[in-house]
């Protein structure tokens, strides 16, 4: 079973390098968040991408509690099929795009959002799907 598409028009994904750089308190980001943060999702994939990093337990606890702030987008069946065309089509074209920015687009648009926030650009440039936006 599909999960409910976001009908919210301009609904935007957040990456994980738009987090790190939020967290870290990069202006742009934080300017970013200022203006969008009613229409930001955060992927379970992009939890997990942050969480991989070296957090103190401080940390954690900080990011846990402002992720509640947010709509999560989990990846389910349909996501996963996303992802793994997202992968084949590129790799048929000759360009690469790793996995787990694949799973990150699938969830999204799975979801029904078609915009990811994200400062790393050059990996979501292929898919053709998703429009990304830097900050």
């Amino acid at each position: 079973m599909s999960e409910k598409k976001s009908t919210r028009t301009g609904t935007i994904g957040a990456d994980t390098s738009f987090l790190i750089d939020f967290f870290k308190g990069n202006e742009d980001a934080i300017s970013f968040m200022r203006k969008n943060a009613k229409l930001l999702r955060v992927s379970e994939l992009v939890i997990y991408e942050f969480l991989c990093g070296n957090l103190k337990k401080s940390e954690q606890e900080i990011f846990f509690d402002a992720m509640q702030s947010f709509t999560s987008v989990n990846f389910n069946r349909e996501a996963a099929v996303l992802a793994s065309e997202f992968f084949r089509n590129a790799k048929k074209k000759g360009k690469t795009i790793g996995h787990q920015d694949c799973m990150i687009s699938g969830s999204y648009l799975a979801s029904g959002i078609r915009i990811i926030v994200t400062k790393n650009t050059e990996h979501f440039k292929h898919l053709n799907e998703i429009s990304v936006v830097s900050y």
